[in-house]
């Protein structure tokens, strides 16, 4: 059984201690920003720097490893070692390390431009034989069960037929792809970071296998604020066109993933008490929704 979150912080000291002995590591200052797992810079006795993830035991970071493995460098960080029992990690260190979101004197577009070529080059890798990840229609199927259950016992004040059309699109999308790849899972900017060996690099997969376009919604939506600009809906149609013609995906179906997915997280938020957090997902699916032609 795996360890509640409360456990596993408990025994995290230790842990760190020994995976520091174990793989003979000098450590330096923990990252700030893991929620769910620690992760420090981290130099072994040879010189190479690197970085100690050690991650709380959950669904998302099951295969972890086995994406880092497969792709072996390209377009993300390499696996240096890993131990599966406690989800130890030990992988490659991007220098400088600035995460791309953090790049403000880059274009939006360039931000975007960069961001594609990296994940076509994750998804052209192909997919191993027994490959162990889950299926993105599995897992997008149970969270519109999910969404849907917690719009009824919740009843927040939510549009019930976009928050419909969105739990639709959970169950429907996956089955009209025409192309199957692993998805990295959390595409975000903050997960690409400068480095040396590339240019950038990315990090933290949670790999699943299935529709490409799944991933491109927290790309486009953290590069910057779209719904900061004085015309959000022009800044969306041009950012989904770009990225859906640079890796041959139609726009319309990564506005569509986009719409489920803030569906989802708003109802995730009701879940939480978060009503207000809520609200705003819904009116970003809502402005994503008038523009799917």
């Amino acid at each position: 059984m795996s360890p509640t979150e409360a456990e596993w912080r408990s025994r995290l000291p230790r842990l760190v201690a020994d995976y520091t002995r174990r793989w003979n590591l000098r450590l330096g200052a923990p990252f700030d920003g893991g929620s769910v797992s620690f992760a420090a810079p981290a130099t072994t006795t040879d010189g190479t720097a690197a970085v100690l993830k050690l991650s709380w035991p959950h669904r998302e970071a099951d295969f972890e490893a086995d994406a880092l493995q497969w792709w072996d460098g390209r377009g993300a960080v390499r696996l240096l070692r890993h131990d599966r029992r406690d989800y130890a990690l030990l992988i490659e260190r991007c220098t400088p390390g600035v995460r791309l979101d953090e790049h403000h004197e880059l274009a939006a577009e360039h931000r975007l431009e960069i961001a594609t070529g990296l994940l076509a080059g994750l998804w052209q890798t192909g997919i191993p034989d027994r490959a162990p990840y889950e299926q993105v229609a599995d897992v997008t199927a149970e969270w519109a069960d999910l969404a849907a259950n917690r719009m009824d016992r919740i009843g927040p004040p939510y549009d019930r037929g976009l928050v419909g059309y969105g739990i639709d699109l959970l169950r429907t999308l996956p089955a009209t792809a025409t192309r199957t790849v692993i998805v990295h899972g959390d595409f975000n900017p903050g997960n690409i970071l400068s480095a040396t060996r590339c240019p950038w690099l990315v990090i933290d997969p949670k790999p699943m296998i299935g529709d490409p376009g799944y991933d491109l919604a927290p790309l486009v939506l953290q590069v910057d604020d779209p719904f900061g600009h004085p015309d959000p809906a022009v800044v969306l149609r041009a950012r989904f066109a770009l990225v859906g013609s640079r890796l041959g995906e139609p726009t319309d179906r990564l506005l569509a993933w986009s719409v489920a997915r803030c569906v989802e997280s708003a109802l995730w938020h009701a879940d939480r008490s978060e009503i207000d957090d809520g609200a705003g997902e819904m009116a970003r699916a809502a402005a994503m929704a008038r523009l799917i032609g």
